[in-house]
């Protein structure tokens, strides 16, 4: 008789920290964004996107390279808290990359992030990393229109107020 535990047939591996994650904390009732790290550094704004946008509930999503190596986190913000911790409870321990086995981590944000400014964005992007040019250090990419619409000029460096 062996002792060994299995998974039923079909079922898929997790790993034991995600499946037993401590519950909520009180003190974040209400937040309505997600903290999402375990990204692997090469990670798309439109990815992130992609993942929680089919998400009941989903609102917008941030993506920030935080200047400290390559580390990518995600900031997901949803209409309701029980919105967000649905994609939570569904999402965390996820295999992001089956390459490099990242696996996502994600938890209730300290506080629910403010909407983008004008609205309208589904993904922004803030990008700190060092190897940025000094004038662009801080820029952010708003959705998927690229830089001209974030500085509000057109191809032609003219401005979209015609």
């Amino acid at each position: 008789m062996s002792l060994s535990h299995r998974l039923p047939p079909g079922a898929p591996a997790v790993d034991p920290y995600y499946v037993y994650a401590p519950r909520p904390d009180p003190q974040r009732h209400g937040v309505l964004t997600l903290f999402v790290a375990g990204l692997p550094d090469d990670v798309k704004p439109r990815e992130i996107h992609n993942l929680f946008s089919h998400r009941p509930g989903f609102d917008h999503c941030l993506l920030e390279y935080t200047g400290r190596g390559n580390q990518a986190v995600a900031f997901v913000t949803f209409f309701t808290h029980e919105a967000a911790l649905s994609a939570m409870t569904s999402l965390n321990g996820t295999i992001f990359d089956p390459e490099t086995g990242d696996r996502l981590h994600i938890e209730l944000a300290k506080s629910t992030s403010r909407r983008p400014r004008g609205g309208g964005e589904v993904y922004r992007v803030i990008d700190k990393r060092a190897n940025k040019t000094e004038g662009n250090a801080d820029h952010e990419n708003v959705g998927d229109e690229g830089d001209e619409a974030a500085w509000g000029e057109d191809e032609d460096g003219g401005s979209d107020d015609n």
